[in-house]
């Protein structure tokens, strides 16, 4: 073999192994990947949601929050659905985050066999706070 068809055989080998590689890692459970459900579908899947990495939104319970040192306590719902969160995560908690505001929260971690959800990552849209007031003055 001349060395142009030597190293077309062996880069043609190495992209062959790369994308052997990389279906093979697809295939697996990635535990990196998130599912997004809603309360009331984290709570149908029953016990198959214990082996997976969840996102779930759902409404904030008014006055639901609980705050100890670094441990965060809360409720979210979804019709007469509620799903109790801990918050394990190290990122810092919003600023709007409070027991006083209307908001949709998307929590991100796994559901624990007690029924509570450890999130790692928590976000609050409160999407009322940041409309636009576009009522006309009086003149």
């Amino acid at each position: 073999m001349n060395s142009k068809k030597l190293k077309f055989v062996i880069g043609s080998l190495v992209i062959i192994a790369a994308v052997i590689v990389l279906a093979i890692q697809g295939m697996k459970e990635d535990t990196t990947m998130s599912y997004s459900k809603s309360v009331s579908e984290v709570q149908m899947l029953g016990a198959r949601a214990h082996a997976l990495t969840l996102k779930v939104n759902g409404d904030l319970k008014k006055g639901s929050i609980v705050r100890n040192n670094m441990d965060l306590d809360f409720v979210i719902t979804e019709g007469n659905s509620e799903l109790s969160i801990h918050y394990i995560g190290k990122d810092p908690i919003p600023d709007t985050f409070n027991n006083d505001m209307d908001a949709e929260v998307i929590v991100s971690g796994k559901l624990q066999q007690d029924g509570v959800f450890n999130a790692e990552r928590i976000q609050a849209k409160c999407a009322s706070k940041y409309e636009a007031d576009y009522s006309t003055p009086e003149i």
